[in-house]
């Protein structure tokens, strides 16, 4: 079965294809309803599929552009999840409220 390119599809670019269509709608719906950690366990899941897929995309097209990318993604998404739950992991702070004087501006 060839593609509109002339590229003929293998077992690297169907598990890719395959990866797009049914591991990442979890990893986005994760991310974008539920609670803070649900939606960061959604941005893990979501860059390690990520990955898996140009991994898979570098060998199935035979161009190490592609796996370059995912090697980058593979270091740098772990990063930006630790970033995120470093946020998280903040307590939330209260807006500071005008007083008047003398009260310390508690209400």
């Amino acid at each position: 079965m060839s593609g509109s390119t002339g590229e003929q599809w293998n077992v690297w670019l169907g598990a890719a294809a395959v990866l797009l269509v049914l591991g990442l709608p979890p990893g986005l719906a994760a991310g974008c309803r539920g609670t803070p950690p649900q939606r960061l366990a959604g941005l893990a899941l979501t860059g390690t599929t990520a990955t898996v897929v140009l991994l898979l995309a570098a060998r199935g097209f035979g161009r190490s552009g592609y796996e370059d990318l995912g090697l980058v993604l593979a270091v740098l998404g772990p990063v930006g999840v630790l970033v995120f739950a470093r946020v998280l992991g903040r307590p939330q702070r209260s807006p500071a409220r005008p007083g008047k004087e003398g009260d310390g501006g508690s209400p």
